[in-house]
Parts: C-alpha cells; structure tokens; sequence
C-alpha cells in the first residue's frame, strides 16, 4: 500500500492503495496506475473508492490572480 498526495493544500487530498506508477503531466493534472482499489480522501468531503486501475486527478484552479488567493485560501 502506498499513498500519494493527489493535491497539496490545507486540506489535502490522498489516494491509498497499490499504486504501480504516477505520471506528472503538467498543468495540474496527474496520472496514475493502480492494482486494485484505490482509495480517496478529501477531509471532511468523505472518501470514494476507484473503480478502474488507470486514474487521472485534475485539479481545477483559478487563472484570476485574487481569486487563485482566495480559493487557496477556503481550500
């Protein structure tokens, strides 16, 4: 069992399980090659379960300077 950090921030995001590999593709976004199930956690937000052994995170983020401070600040 490994766990990656999907998103750093305050209130982070973690995927657990066996993770094969993990490929950075820029732009936020990254992929990932799990066996098996992987699991997800987000804080408060709850937990979710994969269902595919090929996972892609993208993180949706703001380009507007003050918002971008803004919505890292809530996150």
């Amino acid at each position: 069992m490994k766990k990656v950090v999907l998103e750093p921030s305050t209130n982070t995001h973690t995927l657990q399980g066996n993770v094969v590999s993990t490929t950075d593709l820029g732009d936020a976004k990254l992929l990932l090659d799990i066996q098996g199930a992987g699991i997800v956690t987000h804080g408060e937000h709850g937990t979710l379960r994969t269902e595919s052994s090929n996972v892609m995170k993208v993180v949706q983020k703001e380009y507007n300077p003050v918002t971008e401070v803004m919505q890292n600040a809530f996150d």
